[in-house]
This record gives C-alpha cells, sequence and structure tokens, in this order.
C-alpha cells in the first residue's frame, strides 16, 4: 500500500512539472503582452486571455539549454483602428511572427480593423531553462503551409498521335549508355517540363478550370495563389482554379500572352512594362491583350544585407556581390531599376546572381553574398526568419533615387515599411513599392471575371472566419497603383451567384 501511494506522488509530482514546463497561463499572458508590445506596435494589442494548450521539447544543441515549444491559444482585443497589409502599415505577418503563428492560424484580422474587435490566433513561443528558471527566448518556429495539389484530367488527344510522339520523345531519351549528353538532357527535360503543362492547361481549360501563373513554389505569389484558389473553391465550387508555378511577374506576363495563362499575379510597375512593351519587354514588342481585375495588395522593394555588414547605403554595392533575382522574375526588374537610379549596372558588381530568394538567403548567412534584393509583400517569412537568426538591415531607397525612380517607373510608389515590420527593426525604412494586381487577358468573358472579381474583393473580405492570409485584398483598394486598362468585368456586378 505504501509503494503504491509513493508511485502515485511520483506520477502526480512528475505530471505537474511536466505542465509547468516552460511557462503557465499567467506567465504567458504576461509574456505575450510585452511581445507584441516591442515586436508589433506599443498600445495596439491587449492580451485578454491565454489557454495553454500543451508543450514539446526542442531538439538539443551543443551549448544551448534545454528548451521547449508552448502551445496555447490567445485571444486579443485591437485597441485602436488599424488597416493591417494597407500601405505603409503593418501586415498580418507581422502580427503572426510575434505570435509564433502562421497567417492560417490567425483569425478576425480584415481590411480594415476597429477598435474592440476580438482576434484569435494559435500561437507559440519557446522557453529555455537558465540558471533563473524558465525564460522567453527570441527563434523561428517555423509554421508550414501546405499547398494542395494541381487537378490533373485526362484529356481527348487521340492515342495513336500520343503513343506515336511519346515513342518518338522515349526514342530520343533511351539510349545506350551512357545515355544522351548532358546538355541534351537538360534541354529535353526542359521541353518536355514545359510541354507537360500546357497540355495539363489545355485539357483543364475545356473542362473550365483556368490556370492561375503565381510565382516560385514556397514563395510569397504560390502561397497567395493557394489561399486564393482554397477560398475561391469554398465560395463557389463551380469557379475552378489550378496553380502553376513560376519563376515571377516577367514570365507571368508572357504566360498570359501566349495564352498559357488564364489568370496570374504580376508587379504592378511589371504589368505596365509588359502592356508598354517597354524594358524587359521591348525585343518581343507590347503585350496590349492584358487587363486588370484588380489589385490584390503593395509589395516593397527590399534590399538587404546582415546587420553586421559595413554597407549603409545602395550606393556602396558597388563591387560587390549582389542577388538580382531569377532572369524572369519581378524582383530582378525591380533590382536593375534600382541599381540604375543610382548610377550602378550589373558590370559594375562583382556578382549579378540569379538565385531564388531561398538560395540568396542561405547564400548571405553564409557570407558568399554581400546583399540580396526581394519584392515581395512585406513582411515576407524568409526574411523575417534571418532577421531573428542573423539579423538584417534594410538599405534605404532615399533622394534623387527615388525620386527618379517613382518619376521613370509607372507602379511605383514610396512606400513606407514602419518600425518592426520585421523582428529588431528599431526605424522606418524608406523603399519603393508596387501593387500586386490580379491580371487576365482581354478575351476573358465579362461575366466570369465579373464572378472571379466579385469573389475576390468583396465576399472573400466579408468572410468574418477567413485568416491573415486573405486580408489584403478588398473593395476599398482593388483600384490602387492598377497600371493598365481595367478589363470590363471586373467592374460589373456578377449577373448570378456563382
Amino acid at each position: 500500500m505504501a509503494r503504491r501511494i509513493h508511485l502515485f506522488v511520483l506520477v502526480i509530482a512528475l505530471g505537474a512539472a511536466a505542465c509547468s514546463r516552460g511557462a503557465d497561463e499567467t506567465r504567458l499572458k504576461d509574456d505575450l503582452q510585452l511581445r507584441l508590445n516591442r515586436e508589433v506596435k506599443a498600445g495596439l494589442f491587449d492580451v485578454v486571455s491565454v489557454r495553454r494548450q500543451g508543450s514539446s521539447p526542442m531538439p538539443a544543441e551543443q551549448g544551448v539549454a534545454s528548451r521547449v515549444l508552448v502551445y496555447f491559444n490567445a485571444t486579443l482585443t485591437l485597441k485602436q483602428d488599424y488597416t493591417f497589409g494597407g500601405w505603409n502599415q503593418l501586415s498580418p505577418s507581422t502580427v503572426a511572427f510575434a505570435l509564433g503563428a502562421n497567417e492560417k492560424g490567425i483569425f478576425g484580422l480584415q481590411a480594415q480593423n476597429k477598435s474592440g474587435d476580438s482576434i484569435r490566433a494559435y500561437a507559440t513561443a519557446v522557453y529555455e531553462n537558465g540558471p533563473q528558471g524558465w525564460a522567453q527566448v527570441a527563434t523561428v518556429t517555423q509554421q508550414q503551409a501546405t499547398a494542395g495539389p494541381d487537378t490533373d484530367s485526362e484529356g481527348d488527344i487521340q492515342p495513336s498521335r500520343a503513343k506515336l510522339l511519346i515513342d518518338r520523345l522515349a526514342a530520343m531519351v533511351n539510349l545506350p549508355p551512357p545515355g544522351p549528353k548532358a546538355p541534351e538532357d537538360e534541354i529535353i527535360a526542359e521541353e518536355l517540363e514545359r510541354a507537360q503543362e500546357n497540355i495539363e492547361r489545355r485539357v483543364q481549360r475545356r473542362n473550365r478550370i483556368y490556370t492561375i501563373a503565381t510565382g516560385p513554389s514556397g514563395g510569397d505569389y504560390a502561397r497567395m495563389g493557394d489561399t486564393l484558389i482554397a477560398a475561391i473553391n469554398q465560395a463557389a465550387p463551380n469557379v475552378m482554379l489550378r496553380q502553376r508555378s513560376t519563376e515571377g511577374s516577367i514570365e507571368n506576363a508572357r504566360l498570359l500572352a501566349t495564352g498559357d495563362a488564364d489568370y496570374a499575379f504580376l508587379q504592378g510597375d511589371v504589368a505596365a512594362a509588359a502592356y508598354a512593351g517597354e524594358d524587359a519587354f521591348a525585343h518581343g514588342g507590347p503585350i496590349e491583350t492584358l487587363r486588370a481585375v484588380g489589385a490584390l495588395f503593395p509589395e516593397a522593394v527590399h534590399v538587404v544585407v546582415l546587420d553586421k555588414s559595413a554597407v549603409r547605403e545602395v550606393g556602396q554595392l558597388r563591387g560587390r556581390k549582389v542577388n538580382l533575382g531569377p532572369a524572369t522574375s519581378g524582383t530582378r526588374f525591380d533590382a536593375l531599376a534600382v541599381l540604375a537610379a543610382y548610377g550602378l549596372k550589373t558590370s559594375d558588381l562583382s556578382d549579378a546572381g540569379s538565385a531564388s530568394t531561398a538560395d540568396a538567403i542561405a547564400r548571405l548567412k553564409n557570407g558568399q553574398l554581400d546583399a540580396v534584393f526581394v519584392t515581395a509583400p512585406a513582411p515576407t517569412r524568409p526574411l523575417q526568419e534571418l532577421a531573428l537568426s542573423t539579423g538584417l538591415r534594410l538599405l534605404p531607397i532615399t533622394g534623387a533615387a527615388l525620386d527618379q525612380l517613382v518619376r521613370s517607373r509607372p507602379g511605383l510608389t514610396a512606400l513606407t515599411l514602419p518600425a518592426n515590420t520585421y523582428p529588431r527593426q528599431a526605424a522606418d525604412v524608406n523603399t519603393v513599392g508596387s501593387p500586386t494586381l490580379l491580371v487576365t487577358t482581354e478575351d476573358a468573358p465579362a461575366a466570369e471575371v465579373a464572378r472571379v472579381s466579385d469573389l475576390v474583393f468583396n465576399r472573400m473580405p466579408r468572410n468574418r472566419g477567413k485568416t491573415a492570409e486573405i486580408v489584403g485584398a478588398s473593395a476599398g483598394k482593388e483600384l490602387r497603383g492598377v497600371t493598365i486598362p481595367l478589363h470590363p468585368g471586373a467592374s460589373e456586378k456578377p449577373h448570378s451567384a456563382p
């Protein structure tokens, strides 16, 4: 009997220790309030309640005390009116990062919030067991968003002809060892991938499933594409969209021009250049068939260096290793314009890289690059993580360079990133930005465009149960920064509910 009592007491003691591991609800609430005041905006939120959901140990690191990840649900009250995701305003992503959440785990943020609005979040916090007991620490708690699979359908190509073509392609690849030469294999792979995308799109269009060109897999455009498609499919199951991953805005414009996409995300300045046949589009001529459905959210031009870097302004990038972004991306389009505004060409750099954002940030952290250009909605998650793990500094775009960019680049406008847009960003940063446009072509049916416009800019923002990922679009902002003709259907009311 005594042994049973001893074991029971031991179990109770261990359970109590596990429950208190990291922080109790009172401590979580106090720490969260301090975190929001420090990392978002002092006095913007009031933490009403916190409900602890449990904790899990984090992987051990050499020389680091034991850490746990605490899961909790939080209810906040907004203490003042605020336009999240608006121009020169903090984004829902800033709030999500401070809460240790992702945008899908925050509910109640809208295009325009009012004082007294209630915000709910599935949040996390990291605590470290140091000499003075458990203390909250700032570290990355990455929340992965999962993308839905593309929809596939079988086409109606005649089997005999399709089989013949496949056999001919197989004959080019199925060669005796050592097989096709590496350059030939790369060409074949690229062409097959392009053919696969075109085949899928044409089959889907026949079945009234439309293709939207977004951006690199895992990037901001692709994530927004996932959210947009999911929201539209939920609101109107008969309006079907599939996503096509691309390098970014320049490729998206060309896909619309060739009929390989029905809708696309384009930066406003890229759309203006494509429509006029200027800059990156000078060789191919103007794409005058482009039509805007509306503006979704602002994107900022980020010129990023590590916090310890000696580079303090864009003009000091001369002779440095700088990543400008992939060849057909909006990031590179803007990077070249910013360099030119400061009197720099790519030949003035010791290296003008074209890596993806993820690869470029990894190289910046490892000291292989001096600076990285990123055009993206602010804040963008990869830079939030960089700011917290290594430390970053954003180079401002000001003075004569700013004036030249705004004057010479339709679609670019002055933009301020408020303090705390990124972790440890103590002051506002001046830069330039451009809206992300939802774009189609002039041959898209007006009734279809009217339905899509209504879904994106009216019905989605009214959905009170939405997460923070779709806050950017709203009926009050859909025309701001539109740089190309508006599709007639975008200004119409849908004839019937989808």
